[in-house]
């Protein structure tokens, strides 16, 4: 679809599921961004593409999606339940082995247990919000940065 035609049907503010790396079909799972369009669609020199809010760089429109706002609104709920899961499964596998949580290594134990290719952004995401949670606490050493698990958890 041109840039000129996505505009006359999807107006900004369209709910859009938007794959900034690659499309699921194409590779592993990477990041899926549940939001909307922030400005028209337009040509450009990599094709046509399109902002969204929350990601800083343009899509190409052929990673974007419109979807319903019911679909948008399913797709968060899948999106906050998947992500409470997994962030509980890593808790607990950091109870086993409390100490040295690099976005590395848990992105590699969410494989292992079973919540496919996570990324490292993911991962890190993950770990800073067990921090928030109270349930790790960061670690720096010089440039180094893990987490661990606090002695209250």
């Amino acid at each position: 679809m041109s840039a000129a035609e996505f505009n006359h049907f999807y107006p900004v503010g369209t709910p859009v599921l938007a794959y900034p790396g690659i499309r699921p079909e194409d590779g592993p799972d990477d990041d899926t961004l549940i939001t909307r369009t922030r400005t028209e669609a337009r040509a450009s020199s990599s094709g046509d593409v399109i902002w969204v809010d929350g990601h800083g760089a343009y899509i190409s429109l052929t990673h974007v999606d419109p979807v319903s706002e019911e679909q948008w609104r399913q797709a968060r709920i899948d999106r906050d339940e998947t992500t409470a899961a997994r962030r509980a499964a890593l808790l607990d596998a950091i109870r086993t082995r409390p100490t040295g949580w690099k976005p590395e290594r848990a992105a590699f134990a969410l494989k292992r247990l079973g919540f496919g290719w996570v990324s490292e952004r993911t991962a890190r995401a993950d770990l800073e919000a067990l921090v928030a949670d109270g349930h790790l606490a960061p670690v720096t050493e010089v440039v180094i940065r893990h987490y661990d698990l606090t002695g209250g958890a």
